[in-house]
């Protein structure tokens, strides 16, 4: 098959007059921009998503610059025709930052009042800065607004800067292994980076593009550090655990070099990044990188997205230590506590934060549902449901709903139908995420057990809790907190008490029934209750039961249930509770 050939292009930005005012009050009189467009922009111009490159990343998201290229760009797993970014349907956008030295205005490039390259009389940038230019470029593209903007690590950072500086131009915002400012580790990090790159000779204090050496060892060794940060323990072990080569690295010559195939691997990184990239670029945008920081620009992570208007997609990496899940799960809280629309997933993957450009299949599948989702009203859900039409009912129309154990979203779907509740969906399940999202839905990847403390107190109207509660490991600080972050909450459960149940007791068995469908030794179930212990942990717990239905598919049952006996005759017990 042959390759898609593209090419990377430069656009003299239309700056203001007076030229482009930084953040920090300093002003640039021009500014090229290099980028790459991919598929069509649509006749209103609304197709258009931008992609948002990592520190060390440019223009070249995907496809190739030339036949003989082994390589693609640098997401190319992820866009292109029928890929997830599909770029038969969306007009997809990427350009090297302000700052970078792969075409943008930078360090390495000419200054127009000196006729030299900048170097470290270029000005010091923040992300809101390169945000900026993304939009003069995508304003003189004739993009109207954003379908959407994507990006991981910096990227990531891009995107919620372009969700909170525009919040009715951006429409959906995807943000992977990202957060709201870097931890103090990983501040260190970078930090001891930069100290080696200044502390080279041939640095010349910025002042080396016309010398015959640069700071290369001081910019090896700072891609080496960072380096390590992209990776985790598990990842190293299982790459090069204690291997060892037959001979050193060509360029290791110190008396304690070692061969040991990680520090191979981290001198070859470094001499490769050497050979396509600036070193006064990695000074400025790591330093951007680390200035970043939502929470001291607002006063707190809420107030940064009280007005933002954007469809949420947060990713994060289990083992990523450079962006770890809790800084994601942060945002996740925030914006659901703030009443936005939003999604969550974890990548579980041993390769840290690098598994943002390497678990295409996972991270593929879910930007495919969130971007392509259909829209609730058209989407036909299962027919089959326990006990919905009754649910419907005890929900009250128009409200804010959290569905948890929502599995694929079916109920939640019939709750936007026939109610026209808004909300979201709380499941463990990632195909069960994924499904939802691909019918219109937001949802959250969360055990329920402790998914619910992280949900603010008032985040919602209501809480549903269907055919779960028996799952879970206290179902009274279950209840509580549904009662803390709604005022009301519906709570449906098998009654381990009906007669159908007790006979397969008395016959040797544990029962399996349509409420009960799983073997002893694979059910998820780990408390077993009844209606009568249900009512009676309400009692005791100053809990208000504000309706209950006992429910039976049988004649026996039901007959039971006229007769007064709910606790042998009920299936199921459906209650709402409210507080006290």
């Amino acid at each position: 098959m042959p390759k898609t050939i593209v090419q990377t292009q430069d656009i003299q930005l239309d700056l203001p007059p007076g030229g482009l005012q930084l953040n920090d009050g300093k002003v640039l009189t021009e500014v090229t921009v290099a980028y790459e467009a991919y598929g069509t922009l649509a006749a209103d111009g609304r197709n258009a998503i931008y992609v948002c490159h990592a520190l060390t990343g440019d223009a070249h998201a995907a496809f190739y610059h030339a036949e003989e290229d082994r390589d693609p760009g640098w997401w190319d797993e992820l866009i292109g025709p029928g890929k997830s970014v599909d770029t038969d349907r969306y007009y997809v956008v990427c350009a090297n930052i302000l700052g970078g030295c792969k075409g943008t205005t930078g360090p390495c490039s000419i200054n127009p009042e000196t006729g030299r390259p900048y170097g470290t009389a270029f000005p010091l940038i923040t992300v809101r800065d390169v945000v900026q230019v993304q939009k003069l470029l995508l304003d003189q593209l004739g993009v109207p607004e954003l379908y959407a903007v994507i990006g991981g690590s910096l990227g990531g950072m891009q995107t919620l800067e372009w969700a909170v500086r525009f919040p009715d131009y951006v429409k959906r915002c995807i943000c992977v292994a990202s957060g709201v400012s870097l931890s103090p580790q990983a501040l260190t990090f970078d930090i001891i980076g930069r100290s080696e790159i200044e502390s080279d000779p041939n640095w010349a204090g910025g002042d080396y593009y016309d010398k015959s050496a640069g700071p290369a060892a001081g910019l090896s060794r700072a891609r080496q550090i960072g380096h390590v940060t992209y990776l985790s323990s598990a990842s190293m072990a299982i790459k090069f655990g204690r291997d060892e080569r037959a001979s050193p690295y060509p360029g290791q010559s110190s008396l304690f070099s070692t061969n040991f195939q990680i520090e191979s691997y981290l001198s070859h990184q470094g001499s490769k990044f050497v050979k396509r990239f600036d070193a006064n670029s990695y000074l400025y945008i790591s330093r951007m990188m680390d200035m970043f920081d939502l929470v001291a620009e607002f006063g707190s992570i809420a107030e940064a997205f009280r007005d933002v208007k954007s469809k949420f997609l947060i990713v994060s990496i289990s083992s990523d230590w450079l962006f770890p899940p809790g800084q994601q799960l942060d945002i996740v809280e925030n914006l659901v506590a703030a009443r936005k629309n939003v999604s969550y997933f974890q990548i579980d993957s041993a390769y840290g934060h690098d598994a943002f450009l390497l678990e295409y299949e996972t991270l593929g599948r879910a930007v495919d549902a969130f971007l392509n989702g259909a829209d609730p009203a058209t989407v036909n859900g299962s027919g089959n449901l326990v006990d919905r039409d009754l649910i419907c009912e005890m929900i009250e129309p128009e409200t804010r709903v959290l569905d948890v154990g929502s599995g694929g979203g079916d109920m939640m779907l019939s709750l936007t139908k026939q109610r026209n509740i808004t909300g979201i969906c709380l499941d463990l399940g990632f195909d069960e995420i994924v499904e939802c999202m691909s019918k219109g839905l937001p949802a959250i990847q969360l055990d329920a057990d402790e998914g619910l403390k992280r949900i603010a107190s008032d985040a919602f109207d209501c809480v549903l809790l269907n055919q779960t509660i028996q799952q879970l490991h206290s179902a009274l600080d279950t209840i509580r907190h549904m009662l803390r972050i709604a005022p009301a909450c519906v709570v449906g459960f098998p009654n381990f008490a009906y007669y159908r149940c007790r006979l397969s007791i008395l016959l040797g068995r544990l029962p399996v029934s349509n409420t009960l469908p799983f073997e002893w030794y694979e059910t998820p179930n780990i408390h077993l209750v009844t209606v009568d212990e249900f009512r009676q942990l309400c009692r005791q717990n100053d809990i208000h039961i504000a309706d209950i239905r006992f429910l039976a598919e049988t004649v026996v049952g039901r007959l039971l249930i006229a007769l007064g006996g709910v606790n042998l005759g009920s299936e199921r017990g459906l209650v709402k509770l409210t507080r006290a």
